[in-house]
């Protein structure tokens, strides 16, 4: 990651033991205190999407956060997994584009850098080949979830799904001390539905441990 022109600071928290049922009331109530037409919360979300609209603009790729935003401020969180729900509720509310997977399927160490040449994944519908030099995240089996194409299948959240890894990506015009904000703002909504959690803000070149043995 060191070639790159700006920190690219990777936010990554990991809930084990989640209880999906608490994790449900939990984001109904934050849901209902979302705010997002309040215009000091606009204004804040929306300079944050920007940056993310831009970065993928310009690799010719295209960011889902705003039609989600607004999406959810119109209709609300859209029904089905919890897992999904809080994801989705943790970027809103940010502004700050996230991933979540299935922590028990990470095989191994969790280093994130650039692609190389000709590297591919199984993607959520068909096999995803990367782009020279884009972001991305490995395990020992191969790449779990790129930035500017998403998840894996392999690691995918699954309705049963105890143990989960979210991580808060950033872009230029993010920063680190955004990116905390987003690994807290997980964390207030998963702290009282799991059994336990970890947070962590990594700076480019420093690796990224986990596994189902190891912590983050």
């Amino acid at each position: 990651m060191r070639s790159l022109s700006w920190p690219a600071p990777l936010g990554v928290v990991t809930c084990s033991g989640v209880d999906h049922l608490s994790l449900q009331a939990t984001v109904a109530s934050f849901q209902n205190s979302l705010g997002l037409d309040k215009q000091e919360n606009s204004e804040r979300i929306m300079r944050r999407i920007q940056a993310f609209d831009s970065f993928f603009a310009e690799n010719d790729s295209r960011s889902p956060l705003g039609g989600q935003f607004e999406m959810v401020r119109r209709k609300g969180l859209p029904p089905g997994n919890v897992l999904v729900q809080a994801l989705l509720l943790s970027e809103m509310s940010t502004g700050l584009l996230m991933g979540a997977q299935d922590a028990s399927a990470i095989e191994g160490e969790l280093i994130c850098e650039l692609a190389g040449s000709g590297e591919s994944f199984r993607g959520m519908r068909n096999e995803v080949q990367c782009r020279m030099g884009e972001i991305v995240l490995k395990d020992n089996l191969g790449i779990v979830a790129s930035l500017l194409q998403g998840p894996d299948h392999r690691t995918r959240l699954k309705k049963d799904t105890k143990d989960v890894v979210f991580f808060v990506f950033s872009v230029p015009g993010i920063t680190v001390n955004e990116i905390h904000e987003g690994t807290e703002q997980i964390s207030s909504i998963f702290k009282n539905a799991c059994s336990d959690l970890s947070a962590q803000v990594y700076e480019s070149g420093a690796p990224i441990l986990t596994g189902q043995n190891s912590i983050l």
